[in-house]
């Protein structure tokens, strides 16, 4: 990819020295790597504010109306119901980051820097939103404690596979009740039923939640009674990035992004659990049903744009010694329905 180095029709533009065909060639490399690391917003609404028209981001939502169980009497007109809803509000804000190039590094490097440097930053895009995306989803506040004493996040101390009411015998309390909360909140799920092949050693999938968690969870998982992992599936084309299996109505997507609460639980001594500090690190494990949030970007922006200015002589730079390579984005993300998430916050075993 040839970087044009001139002035002319790149003076001001929002790539820098990169023309257009250049940027979105970048773009292009960088977009797939990115949209790989984005795991929390691929289950959520989507929504593009136009230019000109603000950062703020309004979802509006509408209220059910109640079940009639009475019976109209002859003549006499029913009393109305009003359309009630919600108006959620976000505000869009930017993100990015640049490297620092010199003229030297660019001339004398026998590695391609330029694409090693977009590539890393299109890894690190990817890492922030998804991150910024985990932090306002994991805000929920349905949420359930694996512990044996009193809820809450200080007293966490036990896996995703033990009771919370003492004891360590294996169940799976923890997920029945996040199932029993959701559906009865009318939640709808995400995943359509995976029926097993004749024939061949698979497993049935019902229609299933969406959880994501951190992949230390992986062993606890697996102790789940009936835990089927993804190799069973009987479709394997209907396996999601990062999908390890699925449990109860639940199938569980691992992520390093769904970083733990380090130290946060209970004391750690005779536990058997991975802790910080002599106290119990908890790994929250984010459940969701459709329509449960929203994620916006600004209209007529990349998503991902990245901007490269060549080094060159100029102000406060007169031998033309300096440059960067940077990249920005515009993203917002909110919880739209409260009702349709689930967390529920656990211990891993320490291996």
């Amino acid at each position: 990819m040839a970087l044009n180095a001139g002035t002319g029709a790149l003076t001001g533009s929002s790539y820098g020295d990169l023309s257009k065909h250049d940027a979105f060639t970048i773009q292009k490399k960088m977009l797939p790597i990115a949209k790989r690391l984005l795991t929390f917003g691929k289950f959520a609404q989507k929504e593009t504010k136009p230019q000109k028209e603000g950062l703020e981001i309004r979802h509006r939502r509408y209220e059910r109306f109640p079940i009639v169980d009475s019976p109209i009497a002859e003549g006499v007109t029913p009393n109305f119901v009003n359309l009630q809803h919600t108006t959620i509000k976000h505000v869009l804000q930017q993100y990015g980051s640049y490297v620092n190039t010199t003229d030297i590094m660019l001339a004398a490097s026998t590695d391609p820097v330029l694409s090693i440097i977009t590539e890393r930053q299109a890894q690190q895009a990817g890492e922030t939103i998804d991150f910024l995306t985990y932090k306002e989803f994991r805000a929920g506040t349905q949420v359930g404690y694996a512990t044996s004493g009193a809820a809450g996040r200080g007293n966490v101390d036990y896996t995703v596979a033990n009771k919370n009411t003492g004891g360590g015998t294996a169940s799976t309390i923890l997920l029945d009740r996040a199932i029993r909360v959701l559906e009865n909140n009318d939640a709808t799920k995400l995943k359509e039923q995976l029926d097993a092949s004749d024939g061949v050693t698979t497993s049935p999938i019902r229609e299933s939640f969406v959880a994501v968690g951190h992949v230390d969870l992986r062993q606890d998982l697996e102790n789940i009674p009936g835990y089927v992992p993804v190799e069973q599936y009987a479709d394997q084309s209907d396996v999601m990035d990062g999908e390890v299996g699925s449990a109860r109505g639940i199938r569980f997507i691992l992520t390093t992004q769904a970083m733990p609460f380090k130290g946060a639980g209970a004391a750690a001594a005779g536990t058997g659990l991975k802790s910080t500090g002599g106290n119990v690190d908890v790994y929250p494990v984010i459940i969701m049903a459709q329509d449960f949030g929203g994620c916006a970007t600004l209209g007529g922006k990349d998503s991902l744009r990245s901007k490269v200015v060549l080094p060159k002589p100029g102000p406060g730079d007169p031998l033309g010694q300096r440059g960067t390579v940077a990249w920005d984005t515009t993203y917002s993300c909110v919880i739209l329905q409260d009702l349709y998430l689930y967390r529920i916050e656990v211990g891993v075993t320490d291996i």
